[in-house]
């Protein structure tokens, strides 16, 4: 039986390494979101609609089998417009809006011109782990709130 495993070549790496820091996941999944925005931002300035999908498992009507389909998700775009036309953008952590700085939630776009830049401006500083400890706050808020409810 020795012989079979000295066929195998182990290692001390673990699942856990290849994820990486907390704050890196967050930051990636921060990123993914802004730019899943800048896509729909891209969409709506052209005048097209967008639509998030997603693969989910459904029950075949026919066979009652489950297969997985993909389907429109919900959305929700982080700008809106003032009554006088200025554009704002909330920045969100899941469906928390995140204080970027204490009591200052929103961003002034400006123009519906700016939003693409101010989104990638927005990435480029959590690339660059300006917002951690904001995120990180968010990303502790909210699991709290599972681990509260599951005990």
């Amino acid at each position: 039986m020795a012989a079979i495993l000295q066929k195998l070549k182990l290692s001390e790496r673990t699942r856990a390494e290849q994820r990486g820091a907390p704050e890196v996941r967050v930051r990636q999944k921060m990123v993914d979101a802004i730019n899943e925005q800048i896509t729909a931002a891209e969409a709506e300035l052209n005048g097209q609609h967008f639509m998030k999908r997603g693969l989910r498992y459904l029950q075949d009507a026919n066979t009652g089998e489950r297969v997985k389909r993909e389907v429109p998700l919900r959305f929700r775009k982080w700008w809106w417009q003032t009554p006088d036309g200025a554009v704002m953008l909330d920045v969100r952590y899941g469906n928390r809006r995140l204080e970027i700085k204490p009591k200052k939630a929103a961003i002034e776009v400006g123009g519906k011109d700016n939003l693409i830049p101010t989104l990638n401006t927005l990435k480029d500083a959590v690339e660059a782990g300006e917002l951690d400890q904001v995120l990180m706050a968010a990303r502790e808020e909210r699991v709290g709130k599972f681990r509260r409810s599951s005990s």
